[in-house]
């Protein structure tokens, strides 16, 4: 895995933080709706594999949550930066052998 599939993958995941953050959030007030977790796992080339699983209700959780979420936007960015840099490192390259 190279990588631009390393951020890509964990862009990914951070999308997915973000949405299991936001449903849970959504859902504070259903009564019989589920609240979910993210697991991540690393990938043995390189990256960050997720699974959404059921979670334990928590009666403290919606800040965890918002702060989750937070986090997941940071990671996102922090990826796009990897995947910049990368574009700008190659096109740097290619403009020295052309």
């Amino acid at each position: 895995m190279n990588v631009m599939e390393t951020a890509l993958s964990g862009m990914r995941a951070a999308q997915q933080g973000v949405q299991v953050a936001a449903h849970n959030v959504a859902n504070l007030a259903t009564p019989d709706a589920q609240r979910l977790q993210l697991q991540r796992s690393p990938v043995e080339q390189g990256g960050v594999e997720t699974t959404v699983s059921a979670a334990d209700p928590d009666p403290t959780a919606p800040l965890g949550d918002l702060l989750a979420a937070r986090a997941e936007v940071v990671a996102f960015a922090a990826n796009a930066t990897v995947i910049r840099r990368q574009d700008q490192m190659l096109g740097s390259l290619l403009d020295r052998t052309a």
